[in-house]
């Protein structure tokens, strides 16, 4: 990771890592929705950014009882003239305990989210 990624905690293996999801967000829609944010680095064989192998996939059901909540990603993003990453989103439709499932071909990234009610 380069000195800029050193700045957030990451998670990951092999060519797909996720930075550690933003503190959530009640957002001001007006349904009743929570939201996190956060960036997806997908890597080639030197470990540099590319998009190459697409945008990763993004599942997420809720734990301990059946629901699913809407992931998905951006378009592959360049900030500071070489940062990149895929912009990640995620839209919960209530509280409670999720499991987010990132996945780049046989690698899987998997992390918990609970999602408190205000």
């Amino acid at each position: 990771m380069r000195d800029f990624d050193k700045k957030s905690e990451w998670y990951g293996a092999d060519d797909l890592w996720v930075a550690k999801p933003r503190l959530l967000d009640h957002t001001d829609e007006r349904e009743e929705r929570y939201r996190t944010k956060y960036a997806s680095i997908t890597l080639d064989a030197q470990g540099r950014a590319t998009d190459r192998k697409g945008a990763p996939q993004v599942d997420v059901e809720r734990l301990y009882r059946s629901g699913s909540a809407r992931g998905s990603t951006g378009g592959f993003a360049t900030a500071d003239g070489d940062r990149q990453w895929w912009p990640t989103v995620i839209d919960f439709p209530e509280p409670g305990c999720w499991q987010v499932t990132e996945t780049l071909g046989s690698t899987e990234v998997r992390f918990t989210v609970n999602v408190a009610a205000h």
